[in-house]
């Protein structure tokens, strides 16, 4: 996905809200299993749409829950293409749900 997108890793990274050596240990070794928040920024730095915002998920062996209020407000921005990890974050922490990264 990173590579498809046409953005370097430090825009990746920096839209992300995660740190350069998080980033790497996540591109280079892959045995490591990234948080599901981790795994959420990367798509929202993406702008993935739904599908492939489960598909990048579903490889990290997580899913979105409809029961899951901070999976629902990420669904929210995702379908309403506002792809701004500090408005999203706004709005989890709003709902004192984790935040992105």
């Amino acid at each position: 996905q990173i590579d498809m997108s046409g953005m370097t890793d430090v825009e990746v990274y920096k839209r992300a809200g995660l740190d350069r050596k998080l980033f790497s240990k996540i591109r280079s070794n892959p045995a490591y299993h990234p948080r599901k928040q981790t795994v959420l920024a990367l798509a929202i730095a993406l702008e993935l749409n739904m599908d492939d915002t489960a598909d990048l998920l579903s490889r990290a062996e997580y899913a979105l829950s409809p029961g899951n209020k901070g999976d629902l407000i990420v669904k929210y921005f995702i379908e309403r293409e506002v792809y701004d990890i500090q408005v999203i974050n706004f709005a989890l922490y709003e709902y004192a749900q984790p935040i992105l990264g």
